[in-house]
């Protein structure tokens, strides 16, 4: 492997800093991030080539690095793929009760479960670059994430997190929408 591909691949491979060192180095340019779990995390994946323990989840791509993690994959399952897939896969564990709102959401105690495993359980590399979509495919290809986000694993994790929340009530436009 050579070329942007590669760089991108050592990068996202590096050492891994504790999750808050590494949200906090986070800054507004647009790049790829690396999720990896530890051995709690119910995914098999590649491991990390240096930090034993560490399983590559997922890779995505964001116009800004820390928006990206701080207002999606460490905020609401609502707006994260990565949270609905893993919120997919541990609603026993954790006694998740998705339920429904304008899309499938958790009562905000249950997000707070989540993060809190989130938070304990997962880790972030990440790379600054501009040519970011561009990129995403083939470097997803090469890393074959465990929970790639158009893979088989998230899909089902994702369809159980929807389908544990029954089926969608008719909302009666008289009443204002209020999050549970």
């Amino acid at each position: 492997m050579i070329g942007p591909v590669a760089e991108v691949v050592a990068a996202l491979t590096a050492p891994l800093a504790p999750l808050d060192e590494a949200v906090a180095a986070l800054g507004r340019e647009p790049g790829l991030v690396a999720w990896w779990g530890d051995t709690e995390v119910p995914v098999s994946g590649p491991a990390h080539p240096t930090d034993a323990g560490w399983t590559l989840l997922e890779v995505g791509d964001a116009t800004m690095l820390r928006n990206r993690v701080t207002r999606q994959d460490l905020y609401r399952t609502g707006v994260s793929p990565l949270r609905r897939a893993l919120a997919g896969l541990l609603l026993d564990d954790l006694g998740l009760a998705p339920t429904w709102a304008a899309d499938v959401i958790l009562p905000r105690a249950h997000e707070d479960r989540l993060d809190a495993w989130v938070r304990a359980h997962l880790r972030l590399s990440w790379t600054v670059r501009e040519d970011r979509k561009v990129l995403l495919g083939p470097v997803r290809d090469a890393l074959a994430p465990g929970l790639r986000e158009d893979g088989v694993t998230a899909r089902a994790a994702c369809a159980r997190f929807t389908a544990a929340a029954g089926e969608r009530p008719v909302r009666d436009p008289s009443v204002p929408f209020r999050r549970p």
